[in-house]
């Protein structure tokens, strides 16, 4: 887990305070939202995935909405007499009739079943894209991988997993790695005069016959 529930918590009352959520619909908001900062975000982080999550779905008018399910339910209850003798055994929980609920707040339930799945569905896309944008930015970024052209560029950043456990700085490097071998490959074969390593500084490698190598790898 990125954060911990209550770090979610925590900012979210700091942010949204005038969000009154019930602790059930709070701790079941934090449970979902903590996954998605990065491991050991600050609170920057964690506000930005609020902001995402609010956007989508507003904290306020969840809590409303919550607060008009409770009075509903609470409404179908009888009231108890005060008058009558204490059940030496609980009664069982009366249940809402929905045949009797408006047609609104049926909408209204079937809604707050959904949100939960509408908001993961959502963060977890606009997760995955943000780091693919860091990936495409960490390639043109890279002085080693700049000179492949975009079509190639584009290959190698789809062998990018963005849901790996391996940082996606370290998944670039092995790119460099992997780009470097080829340009050694190239200067042992002969392709450019001169070994690497040779000291000189205008000795490079015969780019079309990297770009050659690097085109028909089976990516």
């Amino acid at each position: 887990m990125a954060v911990t529930p209550a770090q979610i918590k925590a900012r979210l009352k700091v942010k949204y305070p005038k969000a009154n959520l019930s602790q059930k619909r709070l701790d079941a908001i934090a449970a979902k939202l903590a996954p998605k900062p990065e491991d050991g975000a600050d609170d920057d982080a964690i506000d930005a995935v609020l902001e995402a999550a609010n956007d989508f779905m507003s904290f306020e008018d969840i809590a409303k909405e919550d607060d008009r399910v409770r009075t509903l339910e609470a409404n179908q209850k009888p009231k108890a007499d005060p008058q009558a003798p204490a059940p030496t055994d609980p009664p069982a929980p009366e249940k809402v009739n929905t045949e009797e609920v408006p047609g609104w707040a049926k909408i209204l339930l079937d809604n707050n079943q959904k949100m939960a799945a509408d908001i993961e569905a959502f963060k977890l896309g606009k997760i995955t894209e943000d780091k693919r944008n860091t990936a495409s930015q960490l390639i043109d970024g890279s002085e080693i991988l700049k000179g492949l052209k975009p079509e190639i560029k584009k290959k190698w950043l789809e062998r990018i997993n963005v849901e790996s456990e391996t940082s996606l700085e370290d998944q670039i490097k092995d790119l460099e790695t992997e780009y470097s071998d080829l340009v050694q490959i190239s200067a042992d074969s002969g392709s450019y005069s001169g070994a690497a390593g040779s000291g000189s500084n205008d000795v490079k490698p015969d780019e079309k016959v990297v770009e050659d190598i690097v085109s028909n790898l089976n990516i």
